[in-house]
Formats: structure tokens, C-alpha cells, sequence
């Protein structure tokens, strides 16, 4: 029996017989043939099976039995299989006559295939028409990939940040409009498939993950509400029917301590197992805080911890149940004064990235949890899914406003998120009709936001705000069809229909020492169809061309007791994955118009205050290229690069709240903030095998951005009083490259120990800006020069 792998569905043996009649010919149209009747979604060798010939395979069998067949012919073995996806690769040479196979040369590098679920099923990801990246758990390791700000860089157009307590993701130029705890974001983040609402649900640790799949462009139609820039799934290892164990320990620079552990357990034979993973990560703060016995900032103090427990009690019945937990304490991520107002602190010396001051003691409690559960059903040719998810999402964040330890300004976020989400959706194959998916989803958020803004540290004056009860609720109806048309021509329709509701009915907006409450209670609804048309050209080969055009939808909502309207845009796309021997080329060019784009500015609300608030700008665009390619040059070689083109700007943005001067200003024109022009990555691999069996390898990458702004202004001066002033110019990062290597030794036994440098030649590089309340401009950098000593062993 093949054993279900990370984030399968049943088994492909559990399908009924079928009659196949592959009459015998060409390896690749052969197994075309065999996977279109069987419904199977395979990744095969390409070029590996140029000039081989397939027997026929005839007669009824099921699909597994089929492929068995035809694989045992060409001699592939089935690597991976996840539900109806199935990973073919060489396997040693069977003594048959040579008139079935061509030989490959020694050594021959076969480049990997990736089962991912982008699409809400099992397929290779390079049969997938999207534009979409992913990190496989061996990647995210060499890589020293740890939480989701790391992956910055790794992605073609996706930039990501800190800012405060809050997770900020851009891609292709769109970011989350807000970094307040009740902000929703333009990226869904999803956990296994479960949206969090947050933009501190992104701040976790990626620990015991098997991918990471990032979908650049909008998925309205299968992923719904607040995915117009994309969407981010964490896809963490699920439990097998093996027993396993694996165990790591990290040290390194700012006293570094990362330990972590998995345990893998089968319970009852092919049946029932359990999988329990852990991580604990201690760092010293990269920031030295200057203030009197103040701590030093962008610190680890974190943990987690899951457990999932896989049960088949039945051959066409899947459940699978996790529960999770994780927290961050310390001090948390820190911002520099950079400057104020048109003073540069920087150029005059008394400003250093890695260094700041403060009187307010920084820190942060946040603490995510939840447990989830899935059904997956298969009683005959399709499949029912039941997605079932509770989550919590504390967030407490107290910060230094005006980041220095001269002036009293204090700020005290504190969220307490709860949402539940369940979504049913019925997939299946209908032969004349194709593959297709149709589902319903509700989603229910409930926050206790509060916000502390004081102006002494006694904390007795200055601005209170309470929101027990802002609510948020989403229903939706969507369907997906993908239908052959031809055998190598499919087409694609999508169709969502979402209403989403928010409500915010009591609270408080209070000065201390008055009695007065100028809160104003707020409600709104909107509702949005959204579609995605698309054609695919899937040649025998392994060359896929496509193209679609769709539009994205992202929810309105209410900020300072204004309303803002729902983000929307068209997209255009069109894309290309090219498979050779040695070579992986993927293309993609896209075009998106955006209205009613939901930027942040500051302006006086209902009551007169100035507050920064979302709202819309008016027209923006948005267009660019991306490549990704992957070569294996000679045996133990193994390069890796991208390169992404963007343009980014709006039409029209006629009135927008300047932060330091309090002034209006027109800003059409201006480039989209977090959205560099150039960005591109580089990587090369070396590894040698040694004659105990074990081998060493040798890696080395650079990332480059261009320069990207933080500030919607740019560097742009504005007129304030009769006179030009440029404070934005600050807000932004100069092109940059940083460069990191690694030199790993694995047993053959399993065991490994790593050496390795990040940010190799130190320097600091801007991740976000912020302005406060008085012109301040304060900004946040990534870490320094960093070495570390990786040890581990799988068992």
C-alpha cells in the first residue's frame, strides 16, 4: 500500500477499475493518455524519456495499477504520490531488451517535481498554471529560512517587513493598507489551508513545514476575501505510517539558541498516526538600547509547538486533526529614530541602525493557538472536504512613539482576535466535463482591539481607545471547472460570490481626565462576484503555456468613523513553465488596474483629531515580468535564480494626508510604496559525495532589491508653508545586495552539521519606516552579520 504523503488525499488505489486502452508508442504521449483516462496529475523526466517507447497498457485495472504497469515499463518508480498527484522518477535499470528504453547517460540530473495544492487539489506545481513559488523543507533549511519575514528576497516581487508588532507582506507592488492589529491585509496568509486575519498571524515560526507555496496575483475565486496581491499557504508536515524521529540544535551570533524536535509515531498500521514537532528560539536583541536600563530590541524569545493526528478508518474516509500553539516575548522588534520632520539624524551622526534610546521599556506578549480538523470522503469518483478551523490571536505591543528617550510618548496595542471558518467543498472528474470543485465557505472574526497613546511616563495623560466588539463575518459560494478541450488545450473558469459584514457597536474614544466619549458606532456590508477565465496548453514535452484574466476583491471597512470602500481590481496574465533535461525556465508577464486602492493617511476624523486612517486612493496600475529558473550543469551542481521587473504607481491619488506636516497632497503619479523595480536572486550549489557515503556541500546566494520606498510620498519634495521640504527621503532603502554562504556535511546515516554566515557583508538594510506623532521618522533594519552552527540528526 503507498502511504498517504504530507497533505495527501486517499490513495489513488482506492479509485474504481477503469478500461484503459493506451496503445503502445511514445513514452510521454503514452503516459499523457494514461494519466487523462486515470485522472491523475503526473510529473514525469521529460527529456530523461526522450526516444523511449511504452508498451500498451490495456484492459480494467485502477489508475495505480495502470501507472504500476507503465512505470515498471520505463523504468520509473513512483517517487511521491499526494491524492491523484503522482511524482515519476528513474529508478535502476531492469535487465529488459534495449529497444524499450534509451539509456541515460551516468550521473544524469533529474530536476525535482513538487506536489502542491495552489489549486485546492494535488498536482505537480509545474503543471500548474499560476504563477507560483515554492519552498520545500529542504530549501527553507539551506536557506536558513526560520519565520516568514526571511523569506525576503527568495520570492520574484514579494517583499516583506517589519514594522512594530506587525507582519507586512507586498507582492507584485500591493501590501496590507494598515499595520494596526485591526488592519486587514491585501496578501491571505493560510495555515494548512486556514485563512488568519491578523498581519501578526504571520509572524510565526516555520517549524516542521513541508512547503511553503506562495501565489503571486489575485485568487478571488478560490480563496476569496483579502487575496488581490496574493496568497501565502504554510503547508506543515502531516503524519505518516513510519515511525521517525529528527532532532536540531542551532547556535550563534547575539548568544543564539534555536532547539527543535519532531516525533513521528504509527499508532495502528496503516490506520492511525500521530506527529508531535517543537521549537524554542533565544536571541539576543541585534538593537542596543541606549536608554537607562532599558533592553535591547528585535530579539527572540519564542516557542511553539503542534501535534496532528492522521486516522484512516476506513479505505475512503481521511481525518485529520491538529492542534498548535506559539508565543513571542522579550522586548520584540524595534524601530530607529531616523529623523524629524526635515532633519536627517543619519547624515549628522547621531543616528546609527543598530542603535536607539528610549524611556518607554519595549515589549511585546503575543500569543497564536488553534485547532483545526479535516475530513476528506472519497466514496467513488468524487471527493467531499470539510475544513474546520478555531484560532486565537493575542497581540500585545508596547513601543517607544517617539523613539527616543527625551520626549514621553507611549504606544500600547492590544488585540484579542478569536475566528472560526468552515468551508465544504465537493471536487471530483466527470468524463466531457473535467476536473471541478465547488464549495461554500463562512468565516467569523471577533476583535477586542485597544489602543494606549500616552504623552508621560506615568501614563496618566494622553488618548484611550476600546473596541470590545468589532466583528467581522464572510460567506461565499465559488466553483472552479478545468475542461480538456483538446488532449493537450484546457480551459478554466472560476466564480465567486462573497458578502462580507463588519461592525463595530460600542466603545470608547477618550482623553484621560475627561468623562466625554466621542465614539461613534459603525456598520457596514458589501458583496463582490468575482470570476477567472484562463487557457492552458500542456505539451508532451514538459512545456506548459497559459494565460487568464480575472479580478480580485478586497473588503471595505470603517477607520476613524469613515467608511472605506472595498479594494478591486482586473488582472491579466500570461505565463510559461519550460521543462528540459538540465533546465527549469518559468515566465510570467502580468497587468493588473486597480480601483479604490486602500492606502494609509493621516487626516482629521469625525471629531477633528488628526489620525492615520485607511482609505482609498483612486486609480493605480500595476505591471511586470518574472523569471525563475533552476539548472543542473554537471552532476553536483545545482544553480538557482530569479530576476523580477515592476512598475508600480497611481493614476490618480488627488488627496492624500502628508503624516509629518499635516498638509493634502496630490500623489498621482508617485511609485506604490514597498515595491522595488528590480529584484532578483542568485544562488549556486556544490556538493561532492564522499566514499563513506556521506557527501559535503558548498552554497553560496546573493539577493538584490533596487531601491523601494516606505512612504507612498517617495522622495518627491512637497510645498509646506511657502517652501519645498523633502522628509520621505528618508522612508526608503538604496539598492542593495546581501550575500550569505554555507558549508554543510551529511552522514550517511542521516546526520549533518552546518556552517553558516547571513548578510555577509553587514550591511544594514531598511525593512520598514514609520512616522510619528510629531514628524519623527522612525525605521526598522534587518539583522547584522550573523554566524551560526547548525547540528541535526532524522532517525
Amino acid at each position: 500500500m503507498l502511504h498517504p504523503g504530507v497533505g495527501s488525499a486517499l490513495a489513488v488505489e482506492q479509485a474504481p477499475r477503469i478500461m484503459f486502452d493506451v496503445p503502445a508508442g511514445p513514452a510521454a504521449a503514452g503516459l499523457n493518455e494514461l494519466a487523462r483516462v486515470g485522472g491523475l496529475h503526473l510529473s514525469y523526466p521529460y527529456d530523461w524519456l526522450s526516444g523511449r517507447l511504452l508498451p500498451a497498457i490495456q484492459g480494467r485495472m485502477t489508475a495505480l495499477d495502470a501507472l504500476e504497469q507503465a512505470a515498471k515499463a520505463l523504468d520509473l518508480r513512483i517517487e511521491k504520490q499526494v491524492g491523484n498527484a503522482v511524482i515519476l522518477s528513474p529508478a535502476p535499470a531492469s535487465p529488459r531488451p534495449a529497444t524499450h528504453r534509451i539509456a541515460a547517460p551516468a550521473n544524469t540530473a533529474i530536476l525535482p517535481a513538487i506536489v502542491v495544492t495552489a489549486e485546492k487539489r494535488p498536482a505537480a506545481a509545474q503543471r500548474t498554471a499560476l504563477a507560483l513559488s515554492v519552498l520545500d523543507a529542504a530549501q527553507l533549511a539551506e536557506r536558513s529560512i526560520l519565520t516568514p519575514t526571511d523569506l525576503l528576497g527568495h520570492v520574484p516581487n514579494m517583499h516583506v517587513g517589519q514594522a512594530n508588532n506587525e507582519t507586512v507582506i507586498s507582492i507584485r507592488g500591493v501590501s496590507s493598507a494598515g499595520i494596526t492589529p485591526a488592519a486587514d491585509t491585501s496578501v491571505a496568509f493560510h495555515l494548512d489551508g486556514v485563512y488568519l486575519p491578523r498581519p501578526s498571524g504571520a509572524g510565526s515560526l516555520l517549524f516542521d513545514v513541508d512547503r511553503v507555496e506562495v501565489l503571486r496575483g489575485p485568487q478571488g475565486t478560490l480563496y476569496g476575501r483579502n487575496a488581490t496581491a496574493g496568497t501565502i499557504n504554510v503547508i506543515t508536515a502531516k503524519p505518516r505510517f513510519i515511525p521517525e524521529a529528527a532532532a536540531e540544535l542551532t547556535i550563534g551570533s547575539q548568544q543564539r539558541l534555536t532547539a527543535r524536535g519532531m516525533i513521528n509515531l504509527p499508532l495502528v498500521e496503516d490506520r492511525l498516526a500521530l506527529r508531535i514537532a517543537m521549537i524554542n528560539h533565544q536571541q539576543d536583541g541585534y538593537t542596543h538600547n541606549q536608554g537607562a536600563g532599558q533592553p535591547d530590541v528585535n530579539d527572540a524569545d519564542q516557542m511553539a509547538g503542534r501535534a496532528l493526528l492522521l486516522a484512516m478508518p476506513t479505505d475512503d474516509l481521511r481525518l485529520l486533526l491538529s492542534a498548535d500553539y506559539y508565543h513571542r516575548g522579550g522586548a520584540g522588534p524595534g524601530q530607529v529614530l531616523i529623523g524629524r520632520k526635515d532633519t536627517d539624524f543619519l547624515d549628522l551622526g547621531t543616528a546609527q541602525p543598530y542603535r536607539l534610546a528610549t524611556n518607554t521599556t519595549p515589549s511585546v506578549d503575543n500569543a497564536l493557538y488553534g485547532v483545526q480538523g479535516q475530513v476528506d470522503w472519497t466514496p467513488g469518483d468524487v471527493t467531499l472536504t470539510s475544513l474546520t478551523a478555531w484560532r486565537a490571536d493575542n497581540a500585545d505591543n508596547t513601543t517607544d512613539q517617539d523613539g527616543d528617550a527625551v520626549n514621553t510618548r507611549t504606544l500600547r496595542f492590544y488585540n484579542y482576535n478569536r475566528s472560526f471558518s468552515q468551508e465544504l467543498r465537493l471536487s471530483g472528474h466527470t468524463d466531457g466535463l473535467g476536473d471541478w470543485i465547488a464549495g461554500a465557505y463562512h468565516f467569523q472574526e471577533r476583535n477586542n482591539d485597544n489602543l494606549d497613546q500616552f504623552t508621560d511616563l506615568a501614563r496618566t495623560q494622553g488618548v484611550i481607545l476600546r473596541r470590545p466588539q468589532r466583528q467581522a463575518r464572510a460567506d461565499a459560494l465559488f466553483a472552479n471547472l478545468r475542461q480538456d478541450w483538446t488532449d493537450d488545450l484546457m480551459a478554466t473558469l472560476g466564480l465567486r460570490q462573497s458578502w462580507d459584514h463588519k461592525e463595530s457597536p460600542e466603545g470608547v474614544t477618550r482623553t484621560l481626565g475627561e468623562t466625554t466619549n466621542s465614539f461613534k458606532p459603525d456598520h457596514a456590508d458589501w458583496r463582490k462576484t468575482t470570476w477567472k477565465a484562463g487557457l492552458e496548453w500542456q505539451a508532451d514535452n514538459g512545456r506548459l503555456l497559459y494565460a487568464h484574466i480575472g479580478n480580485g476583491y478586497k473588503a471595505g471597512g470603517f477607520s476613524s468613523n469613515q467608511i472605506y470602500a472595498p479594494e478591486t481590481l482586473m488582472a491579466y496574465e500570461a505565463g510559461a513553465k519550460l521543462d528540459w533535461s538540465r533546465l527549469r525556465l518559468n515566465l510570467s508577464g502580468f497587468r493588473y488596474d486597480f480601483r479604490d486602492l486602500q492606502v494609509n493617511s493621516s487626516a482629521p476624523d469625525s471629531d477633528g483629531v488628526v489620525r492615520t486612517r485607511t482609505s482609498n486612493a483612486g486609480q493605480s496600475t500595476v505591471w511586470g515580468l518574472e523569471a525563475e529558473g533552476l539548472l543542473l550543469p554537471a552532476p553536483g551542481w545545482r544553480v538557482e535564480a530569479t530576476l523580477s521587473y515592476l512598475s508600480a504607481s497611481f493614476d490618480r491619488y488627488p488627496i492624500a494626508g502628508d503624516p509629518v506636516f499635516r498638509t493634502q497632497q496630490d500623489l498621482s503619479g508617485r511609485r506604490l510604496p514597498r515595491a522595488p523595480r528590480w529584484t532578483g536572486y542568485l544562488a549556486a550549489d556544490r556538493s561532492w559525495s564522499l566514499e563513506d557515503g556521506g557527501d559535503i556541500s558548498l552554497r553560496g546566494e546573493a539577493r538584490y532589491m533596487s531601491r523601494i520606498f516606505f512612504s507612498p510620498f517617495n522622495d518627491v519634495p512637497i510645498m509646506v508653508a511657502g517652501r519645498l521640504s523633502n522628509p520621505y527621503r528618508l522612508a526608503s532603502q538604496g539598492a542593495v545586495m546581501v550575500m550569505a554562504a554555507r558549508l554543510r556535511y551529511s552522514t550517511a546515516d542521516d546526520c549533518y552539521a552546518e556552517l553558516s554566515v547571513d548578510n555577509l557583508t553587514d550591511r544594514a538594510v531598511m525593512m520598514s519606516a514609520t512616522f510619528g506623532m510629531e514628524g519623527e521618522i522612525l525605521a526598522g533594519y534587518s539583522a547584522p552579520r550573523r554566524f551560526g552552527l547548525r547540528i541535526g540528526a532524522k532517525f
